[in-house]
């Protein structure tokens, strides 16, 4: 059911979810999902959160990658996690179960986020320039926008941010290399 759920929602939006089209989609009697859950609610509340638990395992691999800005980056602005995202914000403007939720998820995984990008440059003897919280959002956001903005059909300005985006994560990795194993003997010597 949370399947079937799930792909209703990526396939045609969570206002196509209905008891009749989950139990169909999962070759199912409605009757049924109301007695494993017991509203609709609950049964898109769970949906959320497998995705919200399978969003954060994929984050957290990619803040353990040896350039986790740019794994985080290829992770936030995957238009099919955007897009399913999206229909729980759109849900959520109805539904106080889902925003709280929402709310719930968006402040573990910043936080997640920011520790991460902070451990990384501390790792490596920086201090950072901007607050990783701060540039964090920043890179949420510009994903959601890009991708939001995509869907629409709507391109300009995304090719000047990509770029500095680009320019941005090269900076970055280059501040952030890891000194060879050659440079850290020469520095204890």
């Amino acid at each position: 059911m949370i399947s079937a759920t799930e792909k209703l929602i990526r396939e045609e939006g969570y206002a196509a979810v209905t008891s009749r089209r989950i139990a169909d989609q999962a070759g199912l009697k409605h009757q049924v999902i109301y007695y494993y859950f017991d509203t609709l609610d609950d049964l898109l509340l769970e949906v959320f959160r497998r995705g919200a638990d399978s969003g954060l395992a994929v984050q957290k691999k990619a803040l353990e990658a040896e350039q986790p800005l740019r794994a985080l980056w290829e992770v936030v602005s995957d238009p099919r996690g955007a897009r399913f995202l999206m229909e729980f914000l759109a849900l959520a403007n109805h539904n106080e179960v889902i925003r709280a939720e929402i709310r719930r998820y968006a402040n573990e995984t910043r936080r997640m986020q920011a520790d991460a990008l902070e451990r990384h440059l501390k790792s490596r003897g920086l201090e950072p320039q901007m607050s990783p919280l701060l540039a964090m959002l920043l890179m949420s956001a510009s994903a959601r926008l890009l991708v939001n903005e995509a869907n629409l059909g709507i391109d300009t300005g995304h090719d000047e941010l990509l770029a500095l985006i680009e320019t941005s994560l090269r900076e970055f990795e280059q501040l952030t290399a890891a000194p060879a194993p050659d440079e850290k003997l020469l520095d204890r010597a």
